[in-house]
């Protein structure tokens, strides 16, 4: 496989996110802090609220449009790219009506919602001439997500919690259980996206539902044992730095946000080596006429995460001006060594 999209291709996107996302978003939150700081006007929030809001939501759907039509298009395979048809006027109903019917349910309709726009992505692309099609079901996205994130984490931990110990959790035990607690939800959701029909196969994840979670729960635990140590690295560094003239106040405090970006960098580009390679390798199609696709990642992990690694440092020392071509090169490098393959399989009994 070959992604073709080139640094300067998206940084128009990028800047434009900058723009008309991210400083609208800074501007969102402001008055977000001031509405739940002080008492609420009797006439209501500030209309500036909700003119933000409504802005930045519009910025992040067109952003989302133009990014996944971006990467979907520079995707290659056999020399030949995979073909988008997006129709903007069908993308925004989408949205507008996925919006409304959200807030009128309260929320109920989120899944449905998030169900007809991966629909509309997957069903507008197509690979030589054969389009694909998304399988999945809103009301077992709905399933996935009321059981996962709301039941199992509240009413489990809060049985745990005030029930056996009967006493205050310390709020890092607190959280700590609710990370694990999402753990199925990420396989579940993962499953359920990887559900899709190009001609008569259907690709889907054949892996079990243990040994992902157990793969999963195995990056979150890396996760917490780099969070701990960068903590005591940090209030060790507090504590020297806070306490002599060797470095001015604003070196101290962009030594901590390096030592931040450096640990929160190599945990990213190790898990997602890991888990990029685990689920490539369960990803694949029934049997027609004798034969499956079958996917797969032969990268070494090593020389990998040494390069997703500068490239996220490089992005961290630019300000953020690097982030386009680093996006483009970290995924061209994974692609071009992902590859898919229709082998042909021998059934039991012939």
């Amino acid at each position: 496989m070959n992604f073709t999209l080139k640094g300067i291709q998206l940084l128009p996107v990028w800047i434009a996110s900058f723009f008309f996302f991210l400083i609208p978003m800074n501007f969102l939150l402001t008055e977000f802090n001031e509405l739940i700081a002080s008492d609420v006007p009797a006439d209501g929030p500030s209309k500036l609220f909700f003119l933000y809001l409504a802005f930045v939501l519009a910025m992040a759907f067109t952003l989302i449009f133009f990014m996944v039509k971006l990467m979907i298009h520079s995707v290659e395979y056999k020399g030949l790219k995979v073909i988008c048809d997006y129709h903007p006027g069908k993308y925004i109903g989408i949205i507008i009506s996925g919006l409304v019917l959200s807030i009128v349910t309260v929320g109920i309709y989120v899944p449905w919602f998030i169900k007809n726009m991966h629909r509309f992505f997957v069903h507008g692309a197509s690979y030589n001439f054969h389009k694909f099609a998304f399988r999945g079901k809103g009301g077992k996205l709905f399933l996935i997500m009321t059981l996962t994130t709301i039941l199992i984490p509240f009413l489990l931990i809060g049985f745990v919690a005030f029930t056996i110990l009967k006493s205050e959790i310390e709020i890092w035990i607190y959280q700590l259980l609710i990370m694990f607690s999402l753990v199925p939800n990420i396989y579940l959701i993962l499953k359920w996206m990887i559900d899709i029909r190009y001609k008569e196969y259907v690709i889907s994840l054949d892996t079990e539902f243990f040994p992902a979670i157990g793969k999963i729960a195995i990056e979150l635990v890396l996760a917490v044992i780099l969070v701990i140590i960068f903590q005591i690295l940090t209030s060790a560094c507090i504590a020297f730095w806070w306490n002599t003239d060797f470095f001015p106040e604003t070196g101290k405090i962009a030594i901590e946000l390096v030592l931040a970006g450096t640990t929160l960098s190599i945990y990213f580009a190790m898990a997602f080596i890991r888990l990029y390679r685990y689920f490539t390798e369960h990803t694949r199609s029934n049997v027609v006429e004798g034969r499956q696709i079958s996917m797969g990642y032969d990268g070494n992990q090593l020389s990998d995460f040494l390069f997703i690694w500068g490239q996220i440092l490089l992005t961290a020392i630019t300000l953020g001006v690097y982030y386009p071509w680093a996006f483009s090169r970290i995924a061209r490098r994974v692609l071009t060594q992902t590859y898919l393959t229709t082998d042909l399989v021998t059934m039991p009994g012939r």
